[in-house]
């Protein structure tokens, strides 16, 4: 895949949060977890590695739990990522998402990434850093996300869909 392709993915993805927030800005008062502190979610979508210049599968799953002070503005969780390849990879992380907005989240997420290969299993550190915006309804969400991945020399672009429940 191209630069150039990668720029326009995340120019329309871009384009695509702003509508977003501006469509569904004012709709709703108050902070983005009043009636819930506690979320899980699954995630699926696509992974650019720029390193092997291709595209591949990846789900998640996440927990987080909205600390109590500062109206709900930090939270903390875990979050589990497999990417598919010929060589599977699995990150395992410590979630830190801070709400500046009711539907707007940005998070770093450190941890270690797995990579099973054919001499065994590589270990390194990895971090995380996205943004998602949420659409809820009641308890459930869906939000589409924004992510990029530091490992060593491995950095992976991901688009993807995240679905979940807040209880």
């Amino acid at each position: 895949m191209s630069f150039r392709k990668i720029r326009m993915c995340i120019g329309l993805y871009g384009t695509f949060f702003l509508i977003l927030t501006c469509y569904t800005r004012g709709q709703n008062e108050g902070h983005r977890h009043e009636e819930h502190n506690n979320h899980i979610g699954f995630l699926m979508g696509s992974v650019y590695n720029f390193k092997e210049d291709k595209v591949m599968l990846g789900l998640g799953i996440e927990y987080e739990h909205v600390l109590p002070f500062w109206d709900g503005l930090i939270g903390i969780g875990l979050a589990g990522e497999m990417v598919f390849d010929e060589h599977k990879h699995y990150v395992i992380s410590l979630l830190i998402p801070i709400h500046p907005v009711r539907e707007f989240s940005l998070f770093v997420a450190p941890g270690n990434m797995f990579i099973d290969e054919e001499e065994g299993i590589e270990s390194r550190f990895a971090v995380h850093l996205g943004a998602e915006y949420e659409f809820e309804l009641n308890k459930i969400f869906l939000a589409p996300e924004i992510e990029l991945a530091f490992a060593g020399d491995d950095i992976h672009l991901m688009l993807e869909i995240h679905m979940g429940l807040g209880f």
